[in-house]
């Protein structure tokens, strides 16, 4: 997820605040250069910051390792996989995307452990099931391919049934729109689909087209409605074009698929003080510092808000790309 600006300047540390900078301007590797430098002092870095911290460095090297492939520099683009893995190796899509670089090498023995590392780490990873079986079926393995085929039908079913159970629940209780949305989800949900538009949507919000992203994000959410970072993307984007209300929305509609997340609340706080409705931005800041006592910049902006003070409106950007 992506943090509004104003948000990333109230962050405490200042290794972690440059190398998020350096992330969002696409410069991958003073990112990581930054980011590792801030995890050093580990122990005196806030729970907060060493939370992003290593959150940015796992996107940095993510990131870095898809430009090394798109240049055909392709076991250097492993190796940052690698590198992202040792950072954070509970996160699935790393084990992923290793797997699809090292098939492309035609390393499928290694392939094969990759894609088994993002299932134990997400069971229900429809595509890491099914490019596993199909990488066991390369590699002159069908029994072993048999039985991933039909763990992946088993997955691609509970993917269809639960919602469909939950919109039949909302049905029966008088509630048509929530059904809806979950008979979407069961139905007409394309995530694979959405994750290109959104991709096409960071590049472009990497370039500030801010309205292409947007159409780009809008396309994505008719395809994959409840996938929170989407509806936080879109804020941000609605923020940067100064639609101030539409991106409260936004962000509100994040924070509610995801409770457990603060990116997408501290974004909403920034807005609604944005927006001038500092109350409700107050509201909003001792609810995010409840969950978490240390976080700099909702401490920050709170001291702020309680002594009077209130933050210089922005200038509206211009509609359109800006770069």
């Amino acid at each position: 997820m992506r943090l509004l600006e104003e948000v990333r300047n109230r962050m405490g540390n200042y290794h972690a605040k440059s190398g998020m900078y350096h992330y969002f301007r696409s410069e991958y590797p003073q990112a990581v250069e930054f980011l590792r430098k801030s995890l050093k002092d580990e122990e005196n870095l806030s729970r907060t910051d060493r939370r992003n911290a290593r959150h940015y460095l796992t996107l940095a090297l993510i990131d870095w390792a898809a430009r090394l492939e798109s240049r055909g520099e392709l076991d250097e683009g492993a190796e940052q996989l690698r590198n992202a893995a040792a950072v954070s190796p509970d996160y699935p899509d790393i084990h992923f995307r290793l797997g699809r670089l090292l098939e492309r090498m035609e390393r499928h023995g290694e392939a094969v452990e990759e894609y088994r590392s993002a299932i134990r780490c997400n069971e229900r990873y429809l595509d890491a099931h099914v490019a596993l079986a199909f990488c066991l079926l390369r590699s002159g393995e069908p029994e072993a391919a048999a039985e991933a085929f039909r763990d992946a039908l088993r997955t691609r079913l509970r993917q269809i049934e639960e919602p469909c159970e939950r919109g039949l629940e909302r049905l029966e209780a008088g509630d048509e729109d929530g059904a809806a949305n979950w008979f979407h989800e069961a139905f007409l949900a394309l995530p694979r689909l959405s994750r290109h538009h959104m991709e096409r949507a960071l590049t472009l919000i990497g370039d500030e087209s801010w309205e292409k992203a947007l159409e780009e994000l809008d396309r994505a959410l008719e395809l994959n409605p409840g996938y929170p970072d989407l509806h936080n993307f879109r804020g941000v984007v609605l923020c940067e074009l100064d639609r101030l209300d539409e991106a409260i929305e936004a962000f509100r509609q994040s924070s509610d698929l995801n409770t457990d997340y603060l990116v997408p609340r501290l974004n909403l706080a920034f807005a609604t003080m944005r927006a001038g409705r500092y109350e409700e931005a107050e509201i909003e800041l001792e609810s995010i510092l409840e969950i978490d006592p240390g976080e700099p910049a909702a401490i920050a902006q709170l001291e702020e808000l309680r002594s009077g003070r209130r933050p210089e409106k922005r200038r509206p950007v211009s509609r359109g790309s800006t770069r």
